[in-house]
């Protein structure tokens, strides 16, 4: 009999932005649970595991999960599958690549890889199929991808930096006073942060809770305050009118940091200028505008004006903080109230909070999926420049919650670019760029696709779009996963992957200020094979095996070759055979919480925080505002009359699934009723004439779903819910995906995200491999997941 060991693994519910690395415990070749991670040093106590990571040792052995490569012999989506041998497998794909290649180009090969999808993100599998592209020449369809832009939107424009404000040390939310939690849920999604909130809730902070569903995290806040779907810019900017009108800003901070000082030209909104380029001020000392260096923050006057106008060579103008003032100025509480619910006096006593506490935290986790979702973001970093919680101990703002350490940065570009940037010769497009193109075969066919990482068919909808229109012109469908999916269904060939449990990884993001190597547990189980294998074997068969030469622990020793501080710091210097002895090791990092304002450096044009936005003027948006969602109904749409539906469809997640991870444990199915259901509220129930347990259709004209449905006073009127994870054939009849606009196509742009995409090629476009120190490819359609109408009616027995 065995003793017990233990490695460290990523959870497989990876992608619910924990990232949580946990400890696996083997006797006798098998997994006999999990428990939390063990860190060092300040983060000693930082390790968690929810119930999702304690059941996931069940995942290997599940009876579904897929063990060899098959072959379809039906057509796509029969459900006729061979069992056949990785060699060939590998030789049949390799043969139809290469032919493809010969007919079309290389760049007819797509490869789609959602690098958070399978943990650990920015791995092995992301970046040796970034490696692969890069040499055959293939399409990488998801640069632009239309998922989490509100968040970079925002970041990109007011603060200059994509990536830089995804992370937060949430150890940050100890000393603060105040926390409003906008759009998220972390008490049911997010272990980590719900720890913190507890800790600064125990030392006398209040937590009021914004958003749509009456949800875990707002039965743990001190206050709930509900929104009507896609309303929450209307509400925040609200809040901004009523700081500005009562003056209660911190000027100084506003003078220091932003751009509120800047004079902007009446005549077409941009900054005024001197001959030389320089921004212009307004001295208040001498009475007269002053130049401000272009490029640096430092203020040129111990004394500028921050709300004046003037008329400056015949050109008259007026400051940035002026013009805000005037924008805000149509937020009432009045005019808010129609479009978000909210009582006048629930804004007022909110705002008199925000502004009165010592340190304020406004936190945001991609909950805002719609449209206007840039806007909501960028309105929240306004409120924390006016009132100046940024930068402080306890205080900011964040929309993206990654919950991490400070950022490391690995030598990924030695992997993902062999021949340099300029040898890398992938092709990379937008998503909406890419739909286009599959469908027109313009500027070039592309013909075989290759999902390494991720479930279009499932998690980017619509359904419709993909199995009725992309897939029918593809020639070659190619997935790589551990369960049969719902893209899986449609593919050529679907080869079986190795789970975290059985494979070399470097886990090298949101691992709290540590590098921890993932080791296997067990064998992997059947023929699985890990991204390694897979690549190195598909490159010798179409002439690129000199590339891919190596086994994944001589990969994870390239990546350790790291010349950023925090990596090259460590001492005694970090090579793999001391990861190797030690599991993990601490990062050099400073003895404080990472917080991406501090040191209240910026990469805009000005170097300052841009709450104006000068390059968003020709689309009319320098300023943080509220926009109708795309489709989610409004009380103006409805009252007018030209609504998409009755109802918001709302997909909402919860805390036994990740993604569609898990709903093939019966355990955790069971615990989430066995099979998909709706909710909605006994108000609409009674009007519909629809009885708890009664069977309704929801639709709209993209697809529809039959579902059992349930009365739920959490969710508010006008909503109609079925919860996000469950398969296809889970459903009777339909499926919620077919509802929901496809993520990244061009139903979704508009003139603000084509102006995106224009700046962001403008300084360098899109870079392949994600983390690899290159300019993101985050610049495109917006992520409307949940901005969907719908309408519904009951189906008679």
């Amino acid at each position: 009999m065995s003793e017990e060991s233990y490695v460290y693994t990523c959870c497989p519910g990876w992608g619910d932005h924990e990232f949580c690395a946990i400890k696996t415990i083997v006797k006798d070749g098998k997994i006999v649970r999990t428990e939390k991670a063990c860190y060092t040093g300040a983060e000693e106590n930082e390790g968690y595991i929810c119930q999702k990571g304690i059941m996931s040792c069940r995942q290997p052995y599940n009876p579904k999960r897929l063990t060899h490569p098959l072959k379809r012999v039906g057509e796509r989506g029969e459900g006729k599958w061979e069992k056949i041998s990785w060699d060939q497998a590998l030789d049949e794909i390799a043969e139809k690549l290469l032919e493809l290649k010969e007919k079309y180009g290389p760049e007819t090969l797509a490869m789609w890889d959602v690098v958070a999808s399978v943990p650990p993100s920015q791995g092995l599998g992301a970046l040796l199929s970034s490696r692969f592209m890069g040499l055959w020449g293939a399409t990488d369809p998801i640069q632009g991808y239309g998922l989490d832009n509100g968040p970079f939107y925002a970041a990109f424009y007011d603060m200059g930096n994509f990536y830089k404000y995804m992370t937060t040390d949430p150890a940050n939310f100890d000393s603060s006073d105040l926390i409003i939690v906008w759009g998220a849920n972390p008490v049911e999604n997010q272990q980590r942060i719900a720890k913190h909130f507890v800790e600064a809730k125990s030392r006398g902070a209040k937590i009021i809770d914004i958003g749509l569903l009456f949800d875990a995290t707002a039965g743990y806040a001190d206050q709930f305050i509900p929104v009507k779907p896609g309303s929450d810019p209307a509400l925040s900017m609200a809040m901004v009118n009523l700081i500005i009108q009562r003056k209660q800003y911190k000027a100084d901070f506003l003078l220091k940091y932003t751009v509120a000082p800047f004079l902007v030209r009446d005549d077409d909104g941009t900054f005024l200028r001197d001959a030389d380029g320089n921004y212009m001020v307004w001295d208040l000392d001498s009475n007269a505008p002053m130049s401000m260096v272009a490029g640096q923050q430092d203020s040129p006057s111990d004394n500028m004006e921050l709300d004046g106008e003037h008329v400056v060579d015949g050109v008259a103008c007026k400051t940035a903080f002026a013009h805000l003032r005037e924008h805000a100025s149509k937020y009432t509480l009045e005019y808010q109230q129609e479009i978000t619910g909210v009582a006048p006096e629930v804004v007022e006593k909110l705002t008199d909070e925000y502004v009165a506490a010592d340190a304020a935290y406004i936190f945001g986790a991609l909950g805002l999926r719609y449209q206007n979702q840039g806007e909501s973001y960028r309105s929240f970093y306004l409120l924390g420049m006016l009132t100046g919680n940024l930068g402080r101990p306890g205080a900011g703002v964040t929309s993206e919650m990654l919950p991490a350490g400070f950022p490391q940065t690995f030598n990924d570009a030695e992997i993902t670019m062999p021949n340099g940037r300029e040898g890398y010769k992938g092709k990379l497009v937008r998503q909406a760029e890419f739909i286009d193109q599959v469908l027109s075969e313009e500027p070039y066919p592309i013909k075989a696709f290759w999902v390494v990482a991720g479930n279009p068919v499932h998690n980017c909808p619509n359904r419709g779009l993909w199995l009725n229109e992309i897939f029918p012109k593809m020639e070659l469908i190619v997935d790589i996963d551990i369960w049969m999916t719902d893209t899986g269904q449609y593919a050529d060939y679907v080869l079986p992957d190795c789970m975290p449990f059985e494979r070399y990884e470097l886990v090298a993001s949101a691992a709290y200020n540590h590098v921890v190597l993932q080791e296997p547990a067990i064998e992997p189980v059947g023929e699985a094979k890990d991204p390694t294998f897979v690549y190195s074997e598909l490159a010798k068969r179409v002439g690129l095996g000199e590339y891919f030469d190596k086994t994944a622990e001589e990969w994870i020793a390239i990546r350790l070759k790291s010349q950023w501080p925090m990596i090259s710091g460590i001492q005694p210097p970090l090579t793999y055979e001391r990861l190797k002895e030690e599991k993990l090791v601490r990062c050099a990092t400073p003895p404080v919480n990472w917080d991406p304002f501090m040191g209240m450096q910026f990469d805009t044009p000005s170097k300052r925080l841009e709450f104006y936005a000068e390059r968003l003027v020709p689309v009319n948006d320098a300023m943080a505002q509220y926009l109708e969602p795309l489709e989610a109904p409004t009380p103006m749409s409805l009252e007018r009359g030209d609504a998409k539906g009755k109802y918001h469809f709302f997909s909402g997640r919860q805390r036994f699934f990740m993604q569609s991870m898990f709903t093939d444990d019966p355990v955790m199915a069971k615990l989430s009723g066995d099979k998909p259901t709706g909710r909605m509220n006994p108000i609409d129930a009674e009007a519909e004439g629809v009885k708890d347990g009664d069977k309704v259709e929801i639709y709209n004209h993209r697809g529809h779903c039959i579902i059992e449905m349930h009365l739920d006073q959490a969710i508010p009127p006008g909503t109609l819910q079925i919860w996000f994870g469950w398969r296809h054939d889970a459903f009777e009849e339909g499926m919620y995906s077919e509802l929901i606009p496809a993520l990244g196509s061009n139903e979704t742009l508009d003139d603000r995200a084509l102006k995106w995409v224009a700046d962001v090629e403008a300084i360098g476009g899109y870079q392949p491999g994600f983390g690899t120190g290159g300019i993101g490819g985050m610049a495109g359609a917006w992520d409307t997941i949940w901005d969907c109408a719908c309408d519904m009616r009951k189906v008679e027995a």
